[in-house]
């Protein structure tokens, strides 16, 4: 096993299929076996598809030889199982569901039309409501760096693979979180871009609160893959011009930059509160001024209205019809979470309202000011168990205060309902028990370059990269 060439990263990777002093098909190898390797140990992937990879890395090879590859040719990239791939089974992890789409995701469109290689798809909680990842259709994921302790979700298959070597880029998607959640807690890169930024598949251009993104392990990986999936596809009317990202910037001389240590939970564990402190006086040292904010978000209550809206506008379509039969195939959390919302007068326009007022807020104290971007925590704890049944264990404990074990551990949902908002988690360390810490960079609606200018500066300071030789080897 090349270990080096599993934690490769696209970018190098691409110089040096350029440079023809490594080929698509070496790499390829490598994350395969990686793959089969890892799946009895983290179980993140629902199917490999070696043959038709290694076909396509041949294919790649020779396009270098040609002078004709494309912008991430002969890249693998880990496709999360909700993303429609053509051809591939799809389940969106529930026993009640198994489909074979006949057309990609646009950003699957996008990927392979840059040359980019689907090599594995990677496990979900069933329909991606919970922010761990286990199934009673897949089983549970598990987190690389504590095998005990949650890889996060929804696109929690998706990060450890990227942890673990089985691939350099990795789709996600994000409704409260799925995204940020997982790669916070796997030290990766995790972008949850604004609604309009990519095209959103037909039937979901209404349902704002969830979009695609990018994952990765290193920021320039992530600009690479944004940049390509961004902007628009023909399948869809949602999907705005988006000015290609650039991979360097320049400094934050003069920036103002706020942080919130607690938006919307009364308690932070230790790691985390520490390396987000770290990680603004790092900022500070690339010249911004970076002061504290003060917000007062009620996390349980933020959570509920956005719950509550995507219930009311995407999930009564799946689940409204699920009989009680049926509901003895689904897992214990999706079970709980149809009782509660099904029947009841679901509204949307309380998570409307809600963002509305989060965004005067913003505005009164960030935007209107001067500041450039918000940093807060990604997550509140890295102590959530790999297979904790929200419906059983309805408390986390955070420094001895219960929080809700649902989503009063995260502090995503508020950048859903801000759903025109950047925000990407960003790694900053490891806490005592291995997991990463993670902070979360927002910046004004649509101002996507901000944010990666930040994770960028970040980046740079070496803060963020403290253990990026050191990922887990698991045996």
């Amino acid at each position: 096993m090349n270990r080096e060439l599993c934690y490769l990263p696209a970018h190098a990777a691409i110089a040096q299929f350029e440079a023809r002093t490594l080929s698509p098909v070496d790499v390829m190898d490598a994350v395969l076996a990686q793959s089969e390797r890892m799946q009895p140990l983290l179980n993140a992937t629902t199917a490999i598809f070696a043959d038709n990879a290694l076909r396509q890395a041949r294919e790649s090879e020779h396009r270098y030889r040609l002078g004709t590859a494309r912008p991430l040719e002969g890249v693998p990239v880990a496709i999360k199982e909700e993303t429609a791939v053509a051809g591939w089974p799809r389940t969106n992890g529930s026993l009640l569901l198994d489909e074979t789409p006949s057309a990609h995701h646009p950003i699957v469109d996008k990927l392979l039309q840059a040359g980019a290689i689907p090599h594995i798809q990677t496990t979900v909680p069933e329909f991606c409501v919970i922010g761990q990842t286990w199934s009673r259709r897949w089983g549970v994921t598990r987190n690389p760096w504590n095998r005990a302790l949650t890889c996060g979700g929804s696109s929690g298959g998706s990060a450890a693979a990227l942890a673990a070597g089985q691939t350099p880029l990795a789709t996600g998607s994000d409704m409260a979180g799925s995204i940020r959640i997982p790669a916070a807690l796997q030290g990766l890169y995790g972008y949850k871009p604004p609604f309009g930024r990519l095209t959103a598949t037909p039937g979901e251009e209404l349902f704002a609160f969830a979009v695609e993104g990018p994952m990765a392990r290193n920021l320039t990986d992530l600009t690479l893959m944004q940049n390509v999936i961004a902007g628009p596809h023909p399948a869809g009317y949602v999907g705005m011009p988006a000015p290609l990202l650039p991979t360097a910037f320049g400094d934050l001389k003069g920036w103002r930059i706020g942080y919130a240590l607690q938006t919307g939970c009364a308690t932070l564990c230790p790691d985390t509160r520490d390396n987000l402190l770290r990680a603004c006086d790092a900022l500070r040292s690339c010249a911004a001024i970076v002061e504290p904010v003060d917000l007062q978000w009620d996390n349980a209550e933020i959570a509920e209205e956005l719950v509550e809206g995507i219930f009311g506008l995407f999930f009564a379509e799946y689940l409204q019809d699920i009989d009680e039969p049926q509901l003895l195939q689904v897992s214990s959390y999706l079970d709980m979470l149809i009782r509660k919302y099904r029947g009841r007068a679901n509204s949307i326009m309380k998570a409307v309202q809600r963002a509305s007022r989060l965004h005067q807020e913003l505005q009164t104290k960030l935007w209107s000011r001067g500041f450039r971007a918000l940093l807060c925590p990604t997550v509140f704890t890295t102590q959530v168990d790999a297979d904790l049944d929200i419906r059983a264990t309805r408390e986390v404990m955070i420094e001895g205060l219960a929080v809700d074990s649902y989503l009063g551990w995260v502090g995503t949902p508020p950048f859903n309902l801000l759903s025109r908002y950047p925000a990407m988690a960003v790694p900053t360390g490891r806490a005592r028990n291995g997991v990463p810490t993670s902070v979360q960079i927002a910046t004004q609606p649509f101002d996507d370059a901000s944010a990666f200018q930040v994770a960028f500066n970040l980046e740079r300071t070496g803060l963020s990269s403290l253990f990026r030789s050191e990922f887990p080897t698991l045996d």
